[in-house]
């Protein structure tokens, strides 16, 4: 009887891990399967098949800009973000208390907020201030919106490290920098990629805030889709999709090639 209840649990358990699949990497397939057909809009299954909606791709010019656009902001706020966040964290790490709880919750504030408030507040605010529109404005939001993401990250990559190494460094007359620099960051490394991550990636795909910040000559790879289907209904987003798709997949694998896919989970014993 307990081996059969245990079958039924294991067989649950299955159920459940090939719907979570199908329910992550379905959606996928199917845009990748619509981006291949030949009809002149969007259907599933295609009736025909063809690449002629990924040249199109290439042909429009609005997409290799707003791509470019898309990259020059990420690689902007990625940098900033994941180095305010690490001193962010590393600060409340070193005084723990009630007051670093407190400083953490404003910190992560900026989650809680929807993104289209973000997107407004930072056009009032650029408006007031004389920057205007722009990619300096958009960096700007999207440095509020991604800080917590890489701050979060440092702080849970924090939580693992050995507080008794700085006091070993500080008994060997060790200034507390060269202890940052060479101790505690390189063994806080995956959470800071993890961190580096998030915010690149929600920087690229942000479009809730961007669009109210967008200039007539700066416009970001989400609203170059948006307005792409505004006026057409053919494949060639879900062959930007499919595109973004692989590029993502490439950037994983680098990553995981670097440092190591139990290195980048925090899995093993990050303090040896």
């Amino acid at each position: 009887m307990a081996r059969a209840r245990l079958r039924v649990a294991v067989g649950l358990l299955w159920l459940l891990r090939i719907g979570a699949f199908v329910l992550l990497f379905a959606p996928i397939a199917l845009v990748i399967a619509m981006s291949f057909g030949g009809d002149a809009y969007a259907t599933f299954p295609p009736r025909s098949w063809s690449f002629k909606w990924y040249l199109n791709v290439f042909r429009r010019d609005e997409f290799a800009s707003s791509f470019l656009t898309s990259l020059t902001v990420a690689a902007l706020v990625t940098p900033i973000s994941v180095g305010i966040g690490t001193l962010a964290a590393y600060g409340l790490w070193r005084r723990p208390g009630a007051t670093a709880r407190a400083l953490e919750s404003v910190f992560m504030s900026p989650v809680l907020l929807p993104l289209v408030v973000t997107g407004l507040a930072v056009l009032v605010f650029v408006n007031r201030v004389g920057i205007g529109t722009g990619i300096p404005a958009i960096v700007g939001a999207h440095v509020a919106i991604t800080f917590p993401y890489a701050f979060r990250a440092v702080l849970a990559a924090l939580g693992r490290y050995d507080r008794r190494l700085d006091e070993a460094a500080a008994s060997l007359k060790v200034r507390p920098f060269r202890t940052f620099w060479h101790v505690t960051l390189p063994l806080i490394r995956p959470g800071i990629v993890a961190g580096a991550m998030f915010a690149f990636v929600m920087s690229f795909d942000d479009f809730a805030a961007t669009i109210f910040l967008i200039a007539p000559d700066t416009r970001t790879l989400p609203i170059a889709i948006y307005q792409y289907m505004e006026f057409n209904l053919d494949p060639t987003v879900s062959a930007v999709s499919s595109l973004l798709v692989v590029l993502a997949t490439i950037g994983v694998l680098v990553v995981e090639r670097v440092i190591g896919v139990d290195r980048f989970f925090g899995i093993g014993d990050s303090t040896r």
